[in-house]
């Protein structure tokens, strides 16, 4: 459907809406106020009876006589019987119940008898007799019904009106405007090099078009970082939920044991604790990196980083880990090839954690006879190329087509076992794309994980 006619509907239902409201409530109010002046002219004439104790039936036929309106009185007897008094404008054939005539003592009710709507009141007298005041609504109701038909042909032509001006008045600014969404679906389509009508000029069209032009972008960017940020903050709930549940699931078992158990040995006691120890240790490990994760995820960290950038002899910083590496495992063999004086430009404190994960999962995830293999090179004049190559068992083959996602933990089993998060290549991988490297798994030539890093040069 074209814009000109959804606007010419859109503008005929806002017209309709309201003449509606308005229009409902004007012949709502009429009806009522018509209803309002019969409920006073019945509240007189009972008013009048009410007065005149000695005579109320004389009374009645009195105030039938003076009333505004066309009275009909009835006398219902104690034997239920229903004496007309007063013929008026409406014949009640079906007697009211004592129940009905109580409440109509109270205030006029609207009463439905056949085709016959009337309003009804009523004055109780001694020995559960009553005097019944009535008159019919026809009128009043003939009334409303001629202005809900008077409002809907004003419905009608308004909606006709409407219609016409829409198409009179905006036919010109409609087809500039269609024009522009024309090219907005290109756009969508991916044609982002399209010309967007009047995008050169001062006018509103021209404004438009460069407005959304300037909206596309936005939202495309913005929504390409909403979904990120969505994934991302759902995979760092799913694997926290999880994975602190296995160690508080523990805790709460030995606690229940020890509960149970009160003289348990001292051996026993001593090994609860300590269970309960490690389980709390890997719980204070994995939320830390689940927090480090997080920081790195947000937009407000690359600001941080690009406050704290140096330049860093990369060659030394590995030169030192590689060393510390080896007086923790002096039985393990490793070759070192690391170019001297390669700098790169980053936040210590980073790098220092890439290097402290690198190392960190040798340690974990291989034997101590398993060789090692560090080399660090430059590449194109551009690159620093770091690279761990090891004999370990490496991972499973999925992992390396995969490559490494925010929040992914690797090798959940060994982790465990070990008291890691599982999160160390995810937080080296974060902090390696904040410094606008990249990295890659690949099976080692040694037989187990090789871990490339890639890394701008400092200028």
């Amino acid at each position: 459907m074209r814009l000109q006619s959804r606007l010419s509907i859109a503008t005929a239902s806002i017209i309709s809406l309201v003449s509606v409201a308005i229009g409902g409530f004007a012949v709502s109010t009429s009806f009522d106020s018509d209803v309002a002046r019969v409920d006073d002219a019945l509240s007189v004439a009972a008013h009048q009876i009410k007065n005149t104790k000695d005579d109320p039936l004389g009374s009645a036929l009195l105030a039938a006589d003076e009333s505004a309106i066309s009275l009909t009185v009835d006398f219902l007897s104690i034997n239920n019987d229903l004496l007309v008094l007063n013929p008026g404008n409406i014949e009640i054939t079906k007697k009211p119940s004592v129940t009905l005539l109580t409440a109509a003592s109270k205030n006029a009710i609207t009463v439905v008898q056949g085709a016959d709507t009337y309003r009804l009141r009523s004055v109780a007298l001694a020995d559960s007799e009553f005097v019944v005041l009535a008159t019919s609504l026809s009128a009043q109701i003939e009334s409303r019904d001629a202005n809900i038909r008077l409002l809907i042909w004003f419905i009608l032509g308004s909606i006709v009106f409407g219609a016409v001006a829409i198409a009179l008045f905006i036919r010109r600014d409609v087809r500039k405007i269609s024009r522009l969404v024309d090219a907005a679906g290109l756009i969508a389509d991916g044609e982002s090099s399209v010309s967007l009508p009047g995008a050169t000029g001062q006018s509103e069209v021209d404004r438009l078009a460069r407005a959304l032009r300037n909206m596309v972008d936005s939202l495309q960017h913005s929504i390409e970082v909403e979904r990120t940020t969505q994934q991302n903050m759902q995979t760092f709930l799913g694997d926290a939920s999880h994975e602190l549940r296995t160690p508080l699931t523990v805790i709460k078992g030995y606690v229940e044991l020890l509960q149970k158990n009160p003289n348990a040995g001292a051996e026993q006691t001593t090994r609860a604790y300590e269970r309960m120890l490690a389980e709390a240790n890997r719980m204070d490990a994995l939320i830390k990196d689940l927090l480090l994760l997080a920081e790195l995820g947000e937009t407000k960290t690359d600001t941080k980083i690009m406050s704290e950038l140096s330049v860093i002899d990369l060659s030394a910083v590995v030169s030192t880990a590689v060393d510390d590496l080896r007086i923790l495992q002096p039985t393990r063999p490793v070759v070192v090839a690391i170019e001297p004086g390669i700098d790169i430009l980053g936040a210590r404190d980073l790098i220092l954690q890439v290097l402290a994960n690198l190392t960190s999962n040798i340690r974990r995830h291989t034997l101590v006879t398993d060789s090692l293999r560090v080399s660090l090179h430059t590449e194109d004049e551009m690159f620093a190329v770091l690279s761990f190559d090891d004999s370990g068992r490496g991972l499973p083959a999925e992992f390396y087509a995969a490559g490494i996602n925010h929040f992914q933990r690797f090798d959940n089993s060994r982790s465990r076992e070990s008291g890691g998060s599982g999160l160390g290549m995810s937080i080296l991988a974060a902090i390696v794309r904040k410094h606008g490297g990249e990295i890659k798994l690949e099976k080692s030539d040694l037989g187990g994980l090789r871990t490339e890093i890639r890394l701008p040069l400092a200028r």
